[in-house]
């Protein structure tokens, strides 16, 4: 291993090196799994059952050629003495590493090949709609469009599409479903993650969700305990504080848990957040700063509440502690350590395994715990508890090392019939928020189209599927397209008059509009003045017709990209924008393409927050009258 320090290969040559457990000796293991897994963890070193509790992701090792971090795609000698000497449980697959299905399959082959005693665990964030990992999958809306069809049964169509596609790659467990209850309009990480404001709504989709994934062997866990959805910053970059009182908790986040708990989940992944009403103790930052204790390193929240009084004794799994709400506020040692100690089983992502270097990191946190253990009897009981916990899981749940058959694979993942399937969910979820007599558009023989958003691959995507429809419907549409900025206040009337010279139909394109959106403001305005119908399309969360005044037609499609919030690594989330543009119109025969169905799953309030505008189960047709 290169570069490695001498008191590294000093560690790694103590390490025992035993064979990995083969298929023959599983099968015999599953016969008494509880027994089992009891000998397998007193048998282990304390590196061994360290090694069980952490989820590493090579997102990249070392750099390209050009300077650039390159993505880790296939197997090589340093991680897998890395997996194999550390004794890794489990690993953490992101869009970087998942190029397509072959790729796919023989990097996780490769990985489990790279064990040193059980298969791992080999996770990913396949949540559907706005957080997706697979390039090539099949990635249904989201959950807030499932939250707008208000149909169990898709949510449940959802998991089995998720769970056949993953179990057929290779995958184990999926880091879903979003069970945080959107309550807050301003939630700028969760959103159309969540399948509604209402908890009931909530509890109901992500269980059916469970009920489909648990069709195949692949673990759940919920996100995010004790609720992320009552928060407006973002726990990647800061430290998000809620300020429910403890009542309003338990009565509006603590029940989607709760049930889910009741009804299959497998796991819990935790919050960086803080919420003093449940612990009001205070640590210190490196910078000094006192501040409240995060969730994820909160005995009184996970083990004084969810082991103990929610009487839950399956896997906790922290959020990844490389994001900024804990690596940016703690020493990493410590708040791993802190975590086991609170209650946690698996340490997602402690350190960026990204490079050669990282290995001395990790090298320094086995040592820190393993000498912290000898010192301390509650954490070695900790790691000896989880390491358990881990272990019985994977024997419970059948967890193997088979190498995937690739053919089987290409079969399966982003099959024509679960793309048909994805676009017929879609159709069902699209929401029209408003309409004043704009909507259906009738297509005429030829039709001058403006499509404007802030971003041009945006726009190119919507004009894809505007030529998809002229084909469709035999008509002919000249679509022009224009990047402005929309929450900005640099065009004037001069500026855009000329934009819409001419056209039949605008189409605005938002995307979490806050504030005082001007441009946008200005287009309405100004095509208003003109005669010229416009459409509003809220292309994420739902909420942008609350920062708009004299929008005429308004849909909402829940999400126009998938996007791997840890990377700002980004995709087309095709089947939404494609079934809300088909919402837009009707035929030369005047027969709709898909006449809107879905139901709004949260409420609509001003800026302010202080009054309803559209409430929860609103919904117009294009007969709805005012």
């Amino acid at each position: 291993m290169k570069n490695l320090t001498l008191l590294s290969l000093c560690l790694l040559s103590a390490m025992s090196l035993a064979d990995p457990i083969s298929q023959t000796q599983l099968d015999n293991m599953w016969k008494d799994k509880q027994k089992s897994a009891d000998d397998i963890v007193k048998n282990m070193s304390e590196a061994e059952k360290i090694g069980q509790l952490f989820m590493l992701d090579f997102r990249y090792w070392n750099k390209d050629n050009n300077g650039e971090p390159a993505p880790f795609l296939a197997m090589n000698d340093e991680v897998a003495k890395v997996i194999n000497q550390y004794h890794l449980g489990s690993v953490i697959l992101f869009r970087e590493n998942l190029i397509d299905t072959p790729q796919t399959v023989e990097l996780i082959n490769q990985l489990q090949a790279a064990r040193s005693n059980l298969p791992l665990f080999i996770g990913t964030d396949q949540e559907g709609g706005y957080v997706t990992r697979l390039r090539v999958g099949t990635e249904m809306p989201g959950n807030m469009a499932l939250g707008a069809t208000r149909n169990p049964a898709l949510a449940e169509l959802t998991g089995m599409i998720h769970g056949y596609e993953l179990s057929s790659l290779g995958f184990n467990i999926n880091f879903g479903p979003v069970v945080d209850v959107n309550n807050n309009q301003n939630n700028p990480v969760i959103g159309v993650r969540s399948y509604s404001d209402n908890k009931e709504l909530v509890e109901q989709l992500a269980t059916n969700y469970i009920k489909g994934i648990h069709k195949y062997n692949l673990l759940t866990s919920l996100k995010h305990f004790p609720g992320h959805g009552n928060v407006s910053s973002d726990s990647h970059v800061d430290l998000p504080v809620v300020n429910s009182d403890e009542k309003t908790w338990r009565s509006t986040e603590l029940p989607p848990f709760q049930y889910a708990l009741n009804h299959g989940a497998d796991a819990v992944m935790t919050a960086h957040i803080i919420v003093p009403a449940l612990d009001n103790s205070k640590i210190k930052t490196l910078s000094g700063k006192e501040v409240g204790t995060p969730a994820t390193l909160s005995k009184p929240i996970l083990h004084d509440i969810l082991r103990d009084e929610l009487k839950y004794d399956g896997l906790i799994v922290t959020d990844a502690m490389d994001m900024g709400a804990i690596a940016d506020n703690f020493d990493i040692n410590w708040a791993v350590e802190t975590s086991l100690l609170a209650g946690s089983d698996v340490i997602l992502m402690p350190i960026k395994m990204w490079d050669t270097e990282s290995v001395a990191r990790l090298d320094n946190m086995y040592r820190h715990l393993e000498s912290e253990a000898q010192k301390n009897p509650e954490l070695k009981k900790r790691i000896d508890e989880s390491a358990k916990r881990v272990v019985l899981k994977k024997l419970q749940q059948q967890i193997t090392a088979q190498p995937i058959n690739l053919h089987n694979a290409q079969q399966v993942v982003a099959s024509k019939s679960h793309k048909d399937l994805e676009n017929m969910v879609s159709e069902q979820a699209i929401t029209l928020i408003k309409n004043d007599n704009v909507l259906p558009y009738t297509l005429k023989s030829q039709n001058k189209i403006l499509v404007v958003s802030d971003e041009k691959p945006r726009n190119e995507l919507i004009q894809k599927h505007l030529n998809d429809i002229a084909n469709e419907t035999g008509t002919t549409i000249e679509s022009k397209e224009t990047v402005v900025k929309l929450t900005e206040n640099t065009l004037n009337a001069k500026d855009v008059q000329p934009l819409l010279h001419g056209q039949d139909l605008v189409i605005l394109t938002t995307y979490n509009l806050k504030d005082n959106p001007a441009n946008a403001q200005l287009f309405i305005d100004e095509a208003n003045k003109a005669n010229i119908p416009l459409v509003v399309i809220s292309s994420r969360n739902p909420y942008d017709i609350a920062y708009l005044k004299g929008v005429k037609a308004n849909l909402a499609i829940y999400g126009i990209t998938g996007f791997d919030v840890t990377n700002n690594n980004r995709n087309s989330l095709e089947t939404n924008i494609r079934s809300g543009l088909r919402t837009l119109f009707a035929d030369q025969q005047a027969q709709p393409l898909n006449p809107p169905k879905g139901l709004l799953p949260v409420n609509i309030k001003n800026p302010q927050g202080n009054k309803i505008l559209f409430p929860y189960g609103h919904g117009e047709t294009y007969n709805t009258t005012h």
